[in-house]
């Protein structure tokens, strides 16, 4: 039997530019694939939440509602909301990174968080090199309610970056949770997220290409696939 799984970090076509693919279309294909829950988790906003709600509802899918966010100097996290509390909670700190900064953008930095967001829980999605510190630092301030993102996407060093997750858990002592960082439905919309990505840069897709994620591994998997 396959394993249940979660998708913990899926943005919609409402982070601008980036998710290629509506709320509905990933409530319906989570559905479909049999996923226990979907979270929605869009930069800064929880705009696609409502279309999501309608639709995971329509499809008998668990609904988690969250969002996506980068520090100022600082690594990517993803906040996922446990009940209307920490929606509320969600959503001022939503507000108080959007009203620092101009139309379209925000700012958020680890003084926001460092007595933790109650309620939420968080997902540490870390960069290409690690920074302990940051585990650590999470670690304290959302005390038992934080993990380690493991995105894989099929690269040649998944194995390798694997390991290196795992080693930084262990010293943050903090545990690892699968995700996905999708940012479509389907695979066949990759030449649309590659033109979006395009198009936020300001470029052409073939001056982009550098740029652009090397595969369409950023999709809702099959379950076959993710175990």
């Amino acid at each position: 039997m396959l394993p249940t799984y979660a998708e913990l970090h899926c943005l919609t076509n409402f982070s601008f530019l980036r998710g290629a693919s509506h709320p509905e279309e990933l409530a319906a294909r989570a559905a479909k694939l049999g996923y226990t829950a979907l979270a929605v988790t869009d930069e800064c906003s929880l705009a696609g939440v409502v279309r999501a709600h309608v639709a995971a509802k329509e499809h008998g899918i668990k609904l988690i509602i969250g969002a996506e966010f980068r520090l100022a100097g600082g690594p990517k996290l993803v906040l996922l909301a446990t009940d209307r509390e920490a929606y509320g909670n969600l959503s001022q700190l939503i507000t108080a990174a959007r009203r620092r900064s101009q139309k379209g953008s925000y700012r958020i930095a680890w003084d926001d968080l460092d007595t933790g967001v109650p309620g939420c829980l968080v997902l540490l999605v870390p960069d290409e090199q690690p920074k302990p510190e940051d585990a650590q630092r999470l670690a304290r301030a959302f005390p038992g309610r934080a993990w380690i993102a493991a995105e894989l996407h099929c690269g040649p060093d998944d194995r390798a970056r694997l390991e290196v997750l795992l080693d930084l858990g262990r010293a943050a002592g903090l545990p690892i949770a699968a995700a996905g960082d999708v940012h479509m439905h389907v695979r066949s919309r990759r030449a649309l997220q590659d033109t979006l990505t395009a198009i936020r840069l300001r470029t052409t897709v073939a001056e982009a290409r550098g740029a652009l994620y090397p595969n369409a591994e950023r999709h809702l998997r099959m379950r076959m696939r993710l175990a």
